[in-house]
């Protein structure tokens, strides 16, 4: 394989894994942003509030370092966004409990995690710095979610 063919092939891979990592923290926020209000414990509120800043701190980062790549973030599809803000609404109309909204949230952390390692899997020749941002991120998640286990 020529040089130039194989980089091309490794931006797109870096790309692709830029794009699921930023996609994670934009859903991360989105969400977090539409259970907030329902949530009715103190320390679940601390809690989230901890992952917002977070994760938009990740997007500004992620942003920034596509940017100097020369790169675009692609936002989530909207479609995506308003399927996750019904289920939301859906589910908190049900059981607006601690524990149901905890559930809510890992699930979509989990869900999060599956999508970050199968980018990560295919990402094999991407930049070690990309690499390293997505393996801390994993971390983050799963802190993330054993945090909230605490509320079930």
């Amino acid at each position: 394989m020529d040089l130039l063919k194989e980089r091309v092939i490794n931006l797109t891979e870096q790309n692709k894994l830029f794009n699921a990592l930023y996609q994670n923290a934009e859903m991360g926020t989105s969400s977090i942003k539409k259970i907030y209000p329902k949530v009715q414990n103190s320390k679940l509120r601390n809690e989230l509030r901890m992952q917002l800043s977070n994760y938009k701190n990740q997007t500004n980062m992620l942003t920034a370092q596509m940017r100097s790549q020369k790169l675009t973030p692609t936002p989530l599809p909207k479609m995506t966004k308003l399927m996750s803000s019904i289920g939301i609404a859906m589910k908190c109309a049900k059981d607006n409990s601690t524990e149901n909204i905890a559930e809510m949230l890992i699930q979509g952390t989990n869900m999060g995690v599956i999508k970050i390692n199968k980018a990560l899997n295919k990402s094999n020749t991407a930049e070690p710095k990309i690499i390293q941002e997505a393996k801390n991120m994993l971390t983050r998640e799963q802190q993330y979610i054993d945090n909230l286990k605490s509320y079930l």
